[in-house]
This record gives C-alpha cells, structure tokens and sequence, in this order.
C-alpha cells in the first residue's frame, strides 16, 4: 500500500488552473477593468453555448443566483418554496433570503435528488417553486418534475451547482427547468474561483435576475462608461450579486479545457466502478442510467455499515490512515439542530435522506487523478472493507 516506502497523499480534490485561464486573468489586467464589463457578458455567452440555451445571467455564486432566480419567479413572504432535505445548507440559505419559507420532501435513495412523488404531496397553494438539487452531477428526474409542476403552474428552478457537464435525455437542465442556477466555486468542474450563473430560455427571467444582481439598477457600471453618461433608475431592491471580470477570466481560461477534463473525470469514475464492482455486499455505487450524462463533480458511495461491522466516520479515519482524504456530501438538514427546530423537522419525516446521511461517502476525483492513484484508493477500500491493515 505504500509507494517508495511511504503513504501515497491523495486529497479529496486537487485545483489545476489552466494556462489559458492565467493568460485571461492578465489580459483582463491590462485591460484596466476588473468588475462587471466585457469579461462577465463573454462568460454569459460561451456558457450559454455550452448548455445549448440563448440566455445566460453570470453572478456572485449559486447561492446569490438561486435567491434571485427565485424571487424572478415569485418567490417571497406569504410563499413556501419545495426542495430536498439532502444539500447544502446554502440552498436553504436562497429560499429563506426570499422570504418564502422551505418545505421539503425526501428524496430517491439511488440517486439522492428529490422523489417527485414526495413533491406532489408537498405542493399547497402557497407554493411558488419546486427547486430540485443534482447531486455530484446526477440530475433529478426532470420529466416527472416538470410535468408535476406544469399541471399546476408552478415554476421549477434547478440547484445545479454540480451539473455544469451533466445531461438529462440529451439536455441540459436549463433546458428543463424554467432556470438552472450553475455554481463556478473552487472545487466546480468549471470554476471562476467563486462565481455562478443562471441560465434559462425565459430571456425576461435572466434580465431580471441581471438587473436585481446590480441592486436593481437599470445598468451597471460598464455600461454607462461606455456610454460616458451616469444617469440610471432603480426598478427594484436588488442585491450586490454581480460576477467580476477576474472571474469571468479565470472562468473563460477554464473552459479551454472544460471537455477534457470532463473526460478525464469519467474515465476515473469508469475504473472506480471497474475496481469496486465486486463490493456490492459492502457498499453501492453511483449509477449512471441510459437517460443520464453524469456529469462527475463527485464519485459518491454509500455504505452498507451494517454488513461493514464499522459507521461512516470509522471508514473515513480508516481511508485517511492511508493517506486519502474523503468527503461526504451531504449532511441532511435536519441533522443540523438551527434547521431543526427553524424549520420543525426531524430525520423521522425523511427516511431516504436520514439513511443515505449516514451511508454516503465522496471518493477523490478530479481531472490530474491518475489510474494508478484510483486503484490506490480502490485497493484502499478494498483493505478497510476486509479489515486489512
């Protein structure tokens, strides 16, 4: 287990910055504008082609751009917004900044995004939105979604922060949901360092998004040197949710090498289930149906810790023993007690996201993983679920 007589380090994600994107990072200082300009709109648009969607709003993050894509859509006091107790807090964070109050509904346990079942039974009519969240880059079930929401005229906002290279049925979400929120944060499979996006074929909720990102002003700054005139309106309480052009220009850089990489995470994520297909007692793997293009941000398992004779936190101890660092992704809400008692939640309500919480464990993947540091971490799990070494 040991290369040249000493444990292998491999980290859970490793950041490689593409030369492009530092050539972009200095033309953008030459050029002497570093907020929102020229930077950000050509981010808007070479994104924009990428998820095949004509319109495309860049901001400060996915959680910035959940929030507004929410209130573009109605979301407010007086207003409950549906989701999955199985993500990140800061999907939470964007509906409560709204206004709305969250309700959630427990999700699949194969592919950990939201049962649309569980939505149907959720729905009231206060309901202003259904915001369904991929997990790792597996999307949810947007057919079944859509036409949940459709039938009833509710709008349905994508959490796709891990989907940037994901496809539904040959689509993006964008394509699927009235907007997808993007995130384009450090460890994302296209990254800005921090960042985001909000993409949809409703130009008018993009515009919205826009001009609610720059405190509700009619232009920002750019716009109106260019035109050498300072006069703009406020159309409404906005935020400071703009994305700079040093962003923009780490983002531009990054997508030069968007596909490989993308490439790179799925052959990984191919020898994971090649090494570890005969663990099945142990553990299951990510599943990738013919309906799905994963996109790959994580390689989640999850355990069988009863069969294992060892919890998730003794794996993950065991797995840094010989030098890997894992993750997990997520922590249900509800095991957080500020959500418990905000929202009045409890893990009983939630079977499928209490037992995926206790399962799921994130194996390292990113585009510089070798072969050799896969199988590294294969024969690793492979000697903890055999209690070797």
């Amino acid at each position: 287990m040991k290369a040249n007589g000493k444990i292998r380090r491999i980290p859970l994600f490793d950041l490689k910055v593409s030369a492009q994107a530092k050539k972009e990072v200095n033309r953008t200082l030459r050029a002497g504008w570093l907020t929102t300009g020229p930077g950000a709109a050509a981010l808007e648009k070479a994104v924009a082609q990428l998820l095949e969607v004509e319109n495309a709003g860049a901001v400060s993050s996915d959680t910035m751009g959940l929030q507004l894509a929410l209130r573009a859509v109605g979301a407010g006091p007086d207003k409950e917004v549906i989701t999955t107790p199985f993500t990140f807090v800061a999907t939470i964070e964007a509906i409560i900044a709204t206004g709305a109050r969250p309700v959630l509904a427990d999700i699949d346990p194969v592919s950990l995004t939201i049962d649309p079942d569980e939505v149907t039974r959720k729905i009231s009519g206060r309901t202003a939105a259904v915001v369904p969240v991929d997990i790792a880059g597996h999307p949810a079930d947007y057919r079944s979604l859509r036409a949940v929401c459709r039938d009833r005229g509710i709008p349905l906002v994508a959490d796709a922060a891990h989907a940037i290279g994901t496809r539904y049925r040959g689509r993006s979400m964008a394509h699927w949901a009235d907007a997808a929120v993007y995130s384009f944060y450090s460890t994302k499979n296209l990254t800005c360092g921090e960042g985001g996006l909000v993409a949809s074929k409703d130009k008018k909720l993009v515009e919205t998004v826009r001009t609610l990102s720059r405190h509700g002003l009619t232009s920002n700054a750019f716009f109106r040197h260019k035109k050498g005139e300072w006069q703009y309106d406020v159309m409404d309480v906005g935020a400071k949710g703009n994305l700079s052009d040093i962003h923009a220009a780490i983002g531009l850089g990054q997508l030069a090498v968007f596909e490989k990489y993308q490439a790179q995470r799925r052959r990984s994520a191919s020898r994971y289930d090649r090494n570890l297909s005969n663990l099945g007692m142990y553990l299951d793997l990510p599943q990738e149906p013919a309906t799905v293009e994963h996109g790959w941000h994580l390689y989640i398992i999850k355990l069988h810790p009863e069969r294992l004779g060892i919890d998730r936190n003794a794996f993950i101890r065991s797995m840094a023993g010989f030098g890997i660092e894992c993750g997990v992704h997520y922590q249900p809400l509800f095991e957080f007690p500020f959500y418990r008692k905000a929202l009045g939640i409890s893990r009983k309500h939630f079977p499928n996201a209490a037992y995926a919480g206790r399962r799921v464990v994130s194996l390292p993947l990113y585009p510089g993983l070798k072969a050799a540091d896969v199988d590294y971490v294969c024969d690793c799990v492979r000697r903890v679920v055999n209690k070797e070494g």
